[in-house]
Protein backbone atom coordinates (compact mmCIF):
# COMPACT_ATOMS: atom_id res chain seq x y z
CA UNK A 1 0.00 0.00 0.00
CA UNK A 2 1.71 3.15 -1.00
CA UNK A 3 0.96 5.97 0.76
CA UNK A 4 -0.06 9.09 -1.16
CA UNK A 5 1.15 11.78 1.77
CA UNK A 6 2.85 11.28 4.98
CA UNK A 7 4.02 14.69 5.42
CA UNK A 8 4.62 15.37 9.27
CA UNK A 9 1.17 14.21 10.32
CA UNK A 10 2.05 10.47 11.55
CA UNK A 11 3.56 11.71 14.93
CA UNK A 12 5.87 8.85 15.76
CA UNK A 13 7.77 8.15 19.16
CA UNK A 14 11.22 10.33 18.15
CA UNK A 15 8.86 12.60 17.19
CA UNK A 16 6.83 13.28 20.68
CA UNK A 17 10.97 13.25 22.35
CA UNK A 18 12.03 15.56 20.13
CA UNK A 19 9.24 18.16 21.43
CA UNK A 20 9.16 17.35 24.99
CA UNK A 21 13.10 16.59 25.88
CA UNK A 22 14.28 20.28 24.86
CA UNK A 23 11.53 21.34 27.11
CA UNK A 24 13.20 19.30 29.98
CA UNK A 25 16.66 20.10 29.56
CA UNK A 26 15.35 24.10 29.12
CA UNK A 27 13.61 24.25 32.10
CA UNK A 28 16.25 22.30 33.85
CA UNK A 29 18.92 24.82 33.19
CA UNK A 30 16.34 27.98 33.91
CA UNK A 31 15.70 26.34 37.51
CA UNK A 32 19.40 26.59 37.63
CA UNK A 33 20.63 22.65 37.23
CA UNK A 34 23.90 22.68 35.99
CA UNK A 35 25.50 19.04 34.30
CA UNK A 36 22.80 16.98 34.55
CA UNK A 37 21.87 14.71 31.95
CA UNK A 38 18.88 14.06 30.56
CA UNK A 39 18.51 10.34 28.62
CA UNK A 40 15.84 7.66 27.01
CA UNK A 41 16.27 4.97 29.50
CA UNK A 42 17.02 1.22 28.40
CA UNK A 43 17.99 2.17 24.97
CA UNK A 44 19.05 -0.28 22.27
CA UNK A 45 22.75 0.01 22.54
CA UNK A 46 25.18 0.28 26.01
CA UNK A 47 25.92 3.69 26.94
CA UNK A 48 27.26 3.33 30.41
CA UNK A 49 25.93 4.61 33.72
CA UNK A 50 26.15 8.44 33.58
CA UNK A 51 28.55 9.74 36.69
CA UNK A 52 26.41 13.11 37.46
CA UNK A 53 23.08 13.59 38.30
CA UNK A 54 20.91 12.03 35.60
CA UNK A 55 17.31 12.54 34.61
CA UNK A 56 15.39 9.41 32.87
CA UNK A 57 12.55 9.01 30.59
CA UNK A 58 11.09 5.81 28.89
CA UNK A 59 7.56 5.38 27.06
CA UNK A 60 5.08 2.84 29.01
CA UNK A 61 2.71 2.85 26.33
CA UNK A 62 0.16 3.65 24.35
CA UNK A 63 -3.83 3.92 24.51
CA UNK A 64 -5.98 4.18 21.29
CA UNK A 65 -8.89 6.21 22.30
CA UNK A 66 -12.35 5.99 20.47
CA UNK A 67 -12.50 4.42 16.56
CA UNK A 68 -10.82 5.14 13.62
CA UNK A 69 -11.69 7.85 11.43
CA UNK A 70 -11.80 7.73 8.62
CA UNK A 71 -12.72 10.70 5.35
CA UNK A 72 -12.29 11.62 2.03
CA UNK A 73 -11.52 14.83 0.03
CA UNK A 74 -10.84 15.73 -3.32
CA UNK A 75 -7.35 17.00 -4.33
CA UNK A 76 -8.18 18.94 -7.78
CA UNK A 77 -4.95 19.87 -8.23
CA UNK A 78 -3.64 16.61 -8.99
CA UNK A 79 -7.31 15.11 -9.81
CA UNK A 80 -6.94 12.52 -7.08
CA UNK A 81 -9.09 11.19 -3.98
CA UNK A 82 -7.33 11.50 -0.59
CA UNK A 83 -8.28 8.89 1.95
CA UNK A 84 -7.69 9.62 5.43
CA UNK A 85 -7.74 7.82 8.30
CA UNK A 86 -6.95 8.99 12.22
CA UNK A 87 -6.81 7.76 15.88
CA UNK A 88 -6.68 9.77 18.59
CA UNK A 89 -3.78 8.57 20.91
CA UNK A 90 -2.73 8.63 24.20
CA UNK A 91 0.98 7.97 25.15
CA UNK A 92 2.43 7.80 28.85
CA UNK A 93 6.48 8.40 29.64
CA UNK A 94 7.58 7.69 32.90
CA UNK A 95 10.27 10.17 34.56
CA UNK A 96 12.79 9.23 37.37
CA UNK A 97 16.18 10.92 38.65
CA UNK A 98 19.20 9.55 40.42
CA UNK A 99 21.34 11.95 41.99
CA UNK A 100 24.34 10.61 44.45
CA UNK A 101 23.17 11.89 47.97
CA UNK A 102 26.36 12.15 50.48
CA UNK A 103 26.11 13.47 54.37
CA UNK A 104 29.09 15.74 52.60
CA UNK A 105 27.36 17.88 50.75
CA UNK A 106 24.28 18.55 53.05
CA UNK A 107 22.81 21.16 50.26
CA UNK A 108 23.05 18.94 47.17
CA UNK A 109 19.69 18.56 45.34
CA UNK A 110 18.72 15.18 45.69
CA UNK A 111 17.13 12.94 43.18
CA UNK A 112 13.56 13.71 44.06
CA UNK A 113 13.98 17.70 43.62
CA UNK A 114 14.90 16.79 40.28
CA UNK A 115 11.86 14.84 39.47
CA UNK A 116 9.09 17.16 41.39
CA UNK A 117 10.89 20.00 39.51
CA UNK A 118 10.74 18.12 35.99
CA UNK A 119 7.19 17.25 37.18
CA UNK A 120 6.38 20.98 37.48
CA UNK A 121 8.18 22.10 34.27
CA UNK A 122 5.68 19.20 32.43
CA UNK A 123 2.71 20.99 34.05
CA UNK A 124 3.98 24.69 33.27
CA UNK A 125 2.20 26.96 31.20
CA UNK A 126 5.10 27.47 28.82
CA UNK A 127 5.51 23.83 28.34
CA UNK A 128 1.45 23.76 27.30
CA UNK A 129 1.98 26.45 24.47
CA UNK A 130 5.03 24.64 23.26
CA UNK A 131 2.91 21.14 22.82
CA UNK A 132 -0.21 23.00 22.12
CA UNK A 133 1.93 24.57 18.71
CA UNK A 134 2.98 20.75 17.98
CA UNK A 135 -0.83 19.35 17.77
CA UNK A 136 0.09 17.96 21.32
CA UNK A 137 -1.72 18.30 24.87
CA UNK A 138 -0.01 17.12 27.68
CA UNK A 139 -3.19 14.96 28.98
CA UNK A 140 -2.19 14.18 32.91
CA UNK A 141 0.94 14.02 35.34
CA UNK A 142 0.89 12.20 38.02
CA UNK A 143 2.25 12.56 41.67
CA UNK A 144 5.99 11.84 42.40
CA UNK A 145 6.71 8.24 44.36
CA UNK A 146 9.99 7.72 45.57
CA UNK A 147 10.94 4.14 46.09
CA UNK A 148 14.38 2.70 46.78
CA UNK A 149 17.04 0.21 46.01
CA UNK A 150 20.21 -0.97 47.11
CA UNK A 151 23.17 0.28 45.11
CA UNK A 152 27.13 -1.01 44.28
CA UNK A 153 28.16 0.28 47.55
CA UNK A 154 25.13 -1.70 49.83
CA UNK A 155 23.53 1.90 50.09
CA UNK A 156 20.00 3.35 50.00
CA UNK A 157 19.26 5.34 47.18
CA UNK A 158 16.15 6.93 46.16
CA UNK A 159 15.00 6.30 42.63
CA UNK A 160 12.25 8.99 42.98
CA UNK A 161 9.67 8.84 39.39
CA UNK A 162 6.20 10.49 38.07
CA UNK A 163 4.05 9.65 34.75
CA UNK A 164 3.02 11.87 32.29
CA UNK A 165 0.67 11.29 29.37
CA UNK A 166 0.91 12.98 25.93
CA UNK A 167 -2.85 13.32 23.98
CA UNK A 168 -2.15 13.87 20.11
CA UNK A 169 -3.60 12.20 16.53
CA UNK A 170 -1.83 9.83 14.21
CA UNK A 171 -2.78 10.27 10.72
CA UNK A 172 -2.39 8.13 8.06
CA UNK A 173 -3.01 9.58 4.36
CA UNK A 174 -3.04 7.37 1.21
CA UNK A 175 -4.92 7.52 -2.49
CA UNK A 176 -8.78 6.82 -2.76
CA UNK A 177 -10.83 5.05 -4.36
CA UNK A 178 -12.68 6.78 -6.98
CA UNK A 179 -15.79 5.41 -8.98
CA UNK A 180 -14.55 6.51 -12.48
CA UNK A 181 -17.93 4.97 -14.32
CA UNK A 182 -21.65 3.67 -13.00
CA UNK A 183 -23.89 1.57 -15.03
CA UNK A 184 -27.78 1.32 -14.79
CA UNK A 185 -29.46 -1.50 -14.79
CA UNK A 186 -32.95 -1.46 -14.75
CA UNK A 187 -34.69 -4.88 -13.98
CA UNK A 188 -38.12 -5.99 -13.03
CA UNK A 189 -39.12 -7.39 -9.66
Amino acid sequence: MLLYYAGDLAMLDNELIQVFLPIINNGLTFFGYVGVTVVAANQPTQQGIPTGPTVYFYKLGDHRLGFLRRFDTWDSLNNVMIHTEEQQYETTFQVNAMAIQSPLTPNQYTASDLVNDVCFIMQSDDTREILYNNEISILRVTDVTNGYFVDDKDDFEAVPSFDFTLSYTRTKVYPGKVIDHAELNVNRV
